[in-house]
């Protein structure tokens, strides 16, 4: 069942209570009974996990895929690491200057784990007709940082900017597939990472990251289908780079004060953060992330657009009873 996604976002800016959507996937795998590389090879297996996630928190406005954050680059034909304790990782750079870039084909869907991300986003919206259902993606510039490595991407605007270009187009011909096959599947969503791009500076950031985001939404984005920019870097002087995309949300992480971020926001567009997910909510008591969503709910009150989430993807190991601890506060607040 599709939804109204524009009329999604104004139900829950009028509403009285606020609502959270964290990016809480794996460290749920063992409410599941399931592992990292299980779920991020079986699409079947990564829904049952959505469910189990929704079962247990059933206050979530929105049901997500997992954040693997590699999946791209593999069918770019980067070497995946797997392991059970934590997120994949790609292993080492595929892209070592100009002639590369030229040589790489923009892979089809049916390379690398694409299938697996979409399986579980078909399966999950034809579940979840309650709600919407986010897959997860990687912005351009930041799968060209993983494609190209963190340390020439970030020298190449000076260094050689061109090659950049090159390898972000090819990224954004394979990221709006991705997209419009997530819209395909049923998705009303997705969460696009874009992390890599809180390093630039704010021309950089426009050239070499916003343009590239735009033209995602552009293609793919509509009443039926939502785009959430995520960057959880120090963004605070990117804000109207990041809002140039078009994007109808926004997705901020601990390294911000949200209270630096929402006034540069308009109030009809949602904007998610900003708990962290280290310190709070893995190395934290149920106290300690209790007292953090209190504190953040209060500062937030002016700001109906605003959405409880975390900072970041949370990480496999964090304790249960800091997730419930999560929702508890949430509720204690929405009751006064």
């Amino acid at each position: 069942m599709k939804i109204n996604m524009t009329n999604w976002a104004q139900t829950i800016i009028e509403a009285k209570e606020v609502k959270c959507l964290p990016v809480l996937f794996f460290p749920c795998l063992p409410l599941a009974g399931k592992g990292v590389i299980e779920v991020v090879n079986d699409g079947q297996a990564q829904f049952q996990t959505m469910k189990t996630v929704i079962e247990t928190f059933p206050d979530m406005i929105g049901a997500m895929t997992g954040m693997d954050l590699t999946s791209e680059a593999e069918a770019f034909g980067s070497v995946v690491r797997f392991k059970d304790t934590e997120a994949p990782t790609v292993t080492m750079e595929l892209v070592t200057g100009r002639e590369s870039a030229e040589n790489l084909q923009v892979p089809s869907l049916d390379k690398g784990r694409a299938k697996v991300f979409l399986q579980a986003a078909e399966l999950a919206a034809k579940h979840f007709t309650d709600r919407p259902t986010f897959g997860g993606m990687l912005g351009p510039f930041s799968l060209t940082a993983v494609l190209m490595g963190l340390e020439k991407t970030l020298k190449a605007p000076k260094k050689d900017p061109a090659t950049l270009h090159i390898l972000l187009n090819k990224c954004v011909q394979y990221s709006i597939k991705y997209a419009q096959a997530f819209k395909a599947a049923g998705a009303s969503g997705v969460l696009l990472a874009e992390p890599t791009a809180g390093l630039l500076s704010a021309d950089w950031c426009d050239e070499y990251s916003s343009q590239y985001v735009k033209k995602i939404v552009d293609a793919v984005q509509d009443d039926e289908f939502f785009i959430v920019h995520h960057d959880c870097g120090r963004v605070t002087k990117l804000v109207n780079s990041m809002v140039s995309t078009g994007a109808k949300g926004y997705h901020f992480g601990n390294a911000v004060n949200m209270l630096d971020i929402l006034p540069q926001i308009p109030g009809n567009f949602l904007v998610f953060g900003n708990i962290d997910p280290s310190r709070v909510l893995h190395e934290g008591t149920p106290e300690k992330v209790k007292q953090a969503i209190l504190t953040l709910l209060e500062q937030m009150k002016p700001y109906p657009n605003f959405v409880l989430s975390s900072g970041c993807d949370i990480p496999p190991g964090v304790p249960i009873a800091n997730l419930k601890a999560f929702f508890d506060a949430l509720a204690e607040f929405n009751q006064k």
